[in-house]
């Protein structure tokens, strides 16, 4: 088995809003990730080899410890993300300072049709939190997940972040069944937009969907040798969060369960299952391009070296 590239640590169930386009938030679980699972996880993570950790849920500033979490994983080395609805950020701004490599705002179109989307007010929250991340030392990406009902309003979101100096993220919605969920008149529409300055959408996502989703005779997915998928309740997932089959209590001891043979099962299922037939789930796929040393590989770096272009050289943004 490979190295692991990524940690997904869910470190909530919770959240604060209700995405249509989600139901993680129609759970009746409210774990929180608890501090004494945590930190020798992420210890253990880094020792296996992963170099990146996102802090998600649930909304992850819904577990008050994510600040000590993010301050442990740099400490580690780690590459840190986290993704929020904003709705929170003000009030912790200040203790993430300097800590969140990668952050994200969601923001899924005017005031309007993100509100809907979102099922709370949080357009204003977004757009409040920028300049308090700015002054913060934190450059949050606009995370745009676009669906066929608002990719047109693409154009106003973008205005937002040119204004900021942000790049924009363009991410297509997906299905946890392999559904394609998106037209092909909006695919060519995210696909125009994104060759204008600023913008980042990972082209690998545009070919896979062409193709398909994941071959199960032929698979694209290498989820659990890529990621590291941990629950709220110290669990590992397999062979995802999204279509888990299994998990794996991890008790203080993640290096001997990521090698153990139940976990050597699953890499030799990773992407076989009926589960994964189809699928396009970006964020276990995007890891996947990395092991896979083909044109979904070539795509996906090329559209890196654009986003790290724009960020770090134009918009002059420095990492924590």
């Amino acid at each position: 088995m490979k190295k692991p590239l990524l940690v997904h640590y869910y470190i909530t169930n919770k959240c604060n809003a209700k995405c249509e386009f989600c139901d993680i938030w129609k759970t009746n679980d409210n774990d929180n990730a608890k501090i004494e699972d945590v930190l020798p996880n992420l210890a253990a993570a880094r020792k296996l080899g992963a170099k990146f950790v996102d802090f998600t849920g649930g909304e992850p500033l819904l577990n008050p410890n994510l600040p000590q979490f993010l301050e442990s994983a740099k400490k580690l080395n780690f590459i840190t993300s986290v993704t929020t609805n904003a709705i929170l950020f003000e009030k912790y701004a200040h203790k993430l300072r300097a800590k969140i490599d990668l952050l994200h705002f969601s923001i899924d179109g005017t005031r309007e049709v993100h509100d809907k989307i979102r099922g709370v007010k949080s357009f204003d929250k977004v757009i409040d939190s920028i300049p308090i991340a700015i002054e913060n030392k934190l450059y949050p990406d606009l995370l745009f997940t676009y669906t066929n009902e608002n990719i047109d309003c693409v154009p106003e979101v973008y205005e937002i972040a040119r204004k900021n100096k942000l790049i924009l993220i363009l991410d297509p919605v997906f299905s946890t069944n392999g559904k394609n969920l998106i037209s092909d008149e909006t695919t060519e529409k995210a696909r125009n937009f994104a060759k204008q300055g600023g913008v980042y959408l990972n082209a690998a996502h545009l070919k896979l969907r062409k193709n398909d989703g994941n071959d199960v005779k032929n698979p694209i997915c290498k989820a659990v040798e890529s990621t590291i998928v941990i629950l709220p309740d110290d669990s590992l997932a397999l062979p995802c969060f999204h279509n888990r089959k299994k998990t794996l209590e991890i008790g203080g001891n993640l290096e001997n369960v990521r090698k153990s043979d139940e976990v050597n099962n699953f890499v030799n299922l990773q992407g076989k299952l009926d589960v994964c037939k189809n699928c396009q789930i970006n964020c276990y796929m995007d890891p996947s391009y990395q092991y896979c040393k083909n044109s979904l590989f070539f795509a996906s770096t090329t559209s890196k070296l654009k986003y790290s272009v724009w960020k770090y050289l134009i918009y002059k943004r420095k990492l924590p």
